[in-house]
């Protein structure tokens, strides 16, 4: 799954590296040409001095006046030097001490090995003076220039990279708060889910608005889909009855007759195709939005129902924990714990158990005292795809409609001896359905 904050994260971060990155190449290479084009300017005007105290006199030798040469050139290996070639004559500053200054065409040399080992920054220049050509180099040594250059790019990194990490650190900080609108559009999602809410309310951000809309609008039209089915499936039902209920009544009265009876049969077969296909139909499943808001007392509703059929007969004990509320359509719960129920009731020999609980998903387990079921009918409740109202005697349309439910939840169904009763025990569990 791909993180939206991390992508951020890191897409910033690589984009503020190679900032800092560049940043840095580029002010050291500035820093670099201006301090050398300072040094070559001190080089011009050094060489501008050393001219000034030449004297040249045409087919003589040039000479040196030492008095307005600065010191710095008279010191040894002071670092500053300079070389005057006059054919085969030339003069050397005294800082050179024994040493040449290697000879250098006219222009700027760098990086050219001097005295000691220095690495000197040599500026040529051709002259003509009173008709005598001359080359004169003044050379200064750049060791100190890159120790200072280096000391500064080695600042200017840790100062950039700190620079970096607090800007990585608010960087988070930004999109953490930028997307704390959807942190909170989740949690009211999970709401949704659990039945909390029937719609989007959390304020977002205007890029996110429109699929909020959209959610709520999805949101409205599943109800009013289901709503219209269920309309749609209590109409049908409706009209179907009163037909059936004369075919019934007509075919029974020609019993007798062999076509009559065949006629009976597909009759009652087409009224179970019709009860199951309904039953499917009115399921909701985990709608979002779906709640059951008072799972106990419409528990103990239907029970005194049930007690109300089958009170010279059974006897109903009811247990019941306090739920508060849990994400499903009550329709669907009333539903299946009345089949449950019935079915029980049908079967059991005179008492039943009903137990209803939170584990902490929704737990419903019914258990009767009756015959119970065999093995190969358990197996068959329990395979998907198989149609129990036709493959099954008894107990039929009942858990038919029970499984639907289960399944349509993504529930469990298990199916036992009793060990309190003897009879039958269901025992149902949905681990999504959460409860506030």
């Amino acid at each position: 799954m791909i993180s939206l904050s991390r992508h951020l994260s890191i897409s910033l971060a690589v984009s503020l590296i190679c900032f800092f990155l560049i940043q840095t190449i580029l002010v050291g290479m500035e820093m670099r040409k201006l301090t050398e084009d300072r040094l070559i300017s001190r080089l011009q005007d050094d060489m501008e001095g050393i001219l000034a105290s030449l004297s040249v006199t045409l087919g003589e030798a040039a000479k040196v006046d030492w008095d307005h040469i600065p010191d710095i050139f008279m010191r040894p290996f002071s670092g500053h030097y300079f070389h005057v070639r006059q054919g085969e004559h030339s003069i050397r500053s005294r800082s050179l001490w024994d040493s040449d200054l290697p000879v250098q065409a006219a222009g700027i040399n760098r990086a050219v090995e001097g005295p000691e080992n220095q690495q000197l920054l040599i500026l040529s220049r051709s002259f003509v003076l009173h008709g005598e050509p001359l080359l004169l180099s003044v050379a200064e040594d750049t060791s100190e220039l890159e120790a200072t250059s280096l000391y500064f790019q080695e600042r200017m990194i840790i100062l950039s990279l700190a620079a970096l990490l607090l800007l990585l650190v608010i960087q988070m900080w930004v999109i953490r708060r930028g997307l704390k609108p959807l942190a909170g559009l989740r949690e009211e999602l999970q709401q949704l889910e659990r039945g909390k809410t029937d719609k989007l309310e959390h304020p977002v951000p205007a890029e996110i608005s429109p699929l909020v809309e959209e959610v709520n609008r999805l949101l409205i039209v599943l109800q009013q889909r289901l709503l219209r089915s269920r309309n749609a499936m209590g109409n049908l039902s409706h009209a179907l009855k009163t037909p059936l209920t004369l075919m019934f009544q007509v075919l029974e009265r020609r019993q007798d007759d062999n076509e009559c009876a065949q006629l009976l049969e597909q009759v009652r077969r087409i009224e179970k195709y019709i009860n199951r296909e309904l039953s499917r139909a009115r399921t909701a499943g985990q709608s979002a939005g779906g709640v059951w808001l008072k799972p106990k007392d419409d528990v103990r509703d239907l029970v005194a129902v049930l007690e109300t059929i089958y009170r010279k007969k059974i006897n109903i004990t009811l247990q019941v924990s306090e739920i508060i509320g849990t994400s499903a359509d009550r329709e669907d719960m009333m539903e299946l714990i009345g089949n449950l129920v019935d079915n029980a009731c049908k079967w059991a020999h005179g008492q039943v158990i009903i137990k209803v609980s939170q584990q902490p998903g929704l737990s419903i387990i019914v258990e009767d005292d009756g015959p119970g079921m065999k093995p190969e009918e358990k197996l068959l409740v329990l395979e998907r795809g198989v149609r129990m109202d036709e493959s099954m005697q008894g107990h039929g349309l009942g858990l038919a409609i029970v499984r639907e439910i289960v399944d349509a939840y993504g529930g469990r169904l298990e199916l036992e001896k009793s060990h309190e009763l003897g009879g039958l025990k269901v025992s149902l569990y949905f681990p999504s359905l959460e409860t506030n």
